[in-house]
């Protein structure tokens, strides 16, 4: 199965921000003058919005090859009309036509092998001169296909040239007006924009970036409500003496915690049940309770002097995420 990376988008400055992600290029490509940015991953996001903005990025290489009228450079938009997934090791071969007539490349996987821990791409012996005097211009790419789009380099191949490249999974975040599929200058891009690598970036596959005010990035490990979790603790901790009767909360000490053997789990839905002890007494009447920012749900009618309950919760949070949060010793708020 192929892993995702979630970035989810948080936007503090005061306009509308279009947050665009792109692919660095591997090292065998960044010093090359003419290997180009390539996007169409953008997504529009509101100042201070409270829906879950993010770019999903499997872990699932992708070459493509394609042939148009205009020739690769800054600002010239290249869609491959070919691509094919592609895993480590792989060697493809990219078949380029002498024109005329005018026609796409064909893209195949080679039974040759490309070095470990790379991916190799060769093209044919083309008559590239010739092509492009006839206005035929030859294109090469190799990224990720997110759930938003395209990310990664395209570059004009040269005939009987292999390229072989080894993948790393870099990203940046820029905001701007890139256009999709555009080509861009790798200055351009990483100049001003976040820097994110997996996995030292992301706790359980999820990280967050932060646009501020002042046009500086945070990239903070784990999705967006983990940034809310220090301030809920501090909340807590000043409720400790007993909590607060004007708000109907209380605040509580997790002892321990059972999991029910049975749970529900896709790649976007966790469904998890359990029972919970904590160290005093529960007021009655609640109906939940917060842990680090997340919200979990009683599921059984608390009792004066009750401190043992069941709970469950529903959400987007990998079960793995969740029951980490269980710590004895953490703070719960009762609401």
């Amino acid at each position: 199965m192929v892993d995702n990376y979630t970035i989810y988008l948080v936007n503090k400055s005061a306009d509308t921000q279009q947050f665009w992600c792109f692919l660095e290029a591997p090292n065998e490509l960044k010093s090359d003058p003419d290997v180009f940015a390539n996007s169409n991953a953008a997504l529009a996001v509101k100042p201070g919005a409270r829906t879950l903005n993010r770019f999903v990025i499997p872990t699932q290489f992708v070459v493509g090859a394609g042939a148009a009228n205009k020739p690769v450079g800054l600002g010239i938009r290249i869609v491959s009309s070919v691509t094919e997934d592609s895993n480590l090791t792989d060697k493809w071969d990219a078949t380029y036509a002498n024109v005329p007539p005018n026609m796409g490349p064909e893209l195949d996987l080679s039974s040759a092998k490309a070095p470990a821990n790379t991916i190799a791409i060769s093209s044919n012996a083309f008559n590239k001169v010739a092509n492009e005097n006839s206005g035929w211009f030859s294109n090469q790419s190799f990224g990720i296909e997110t759930d938003a789009g395209f990310i990664g380099m395209t570059w004009s191949p040269k005939p009987q040239q292999t390229r072989t490249l080894t993948p790393k999974l870099t990203f940046y975040i820029a905001v701007g007006s890139y256009g999709s599929n555009s080509l861009a200058s790798w200055t351009e891009v990483s100049n001003g924009s976040a820097t994110v690598t997996a996995p030292g970036n992301f706790q359980f596959n999820e990280c967050t970036v932060t646009y501020n005010p002042d046009g500086s990035w945070v990239v903070t490990k784990g999705k967006p409500s983990l940034m809310l979790a220090a301030n809920t603790q501090l909340a807590a901790m000043a409720l400790l003496q007993g909590g607060s009767a004007e708000t109907g909360t209380q605040v509580d000490v997790l002892d321990s915690v059972h999991w029910d053997t049975m749970l529900s789990t896709t790649e976007d839905y966790t469904y998890l049940s359990g029972t919970i002890t904590v160290t005093a007494a529960l007021a009655a009447g609640f109906t939940y309770f917060l842990l680090s920012g997340v919200t979990f749900v009683l599921t059984n009618q608390t009792e004066n002097g009750q401190t043992r309950f069941r709970f469950s919760y529903r959400g987007d949070w990998s079960s793995r995420a969740i029951k980490d949060l269980f710590q004895a010793g953490a703070t719960l708020l009762f609401g």
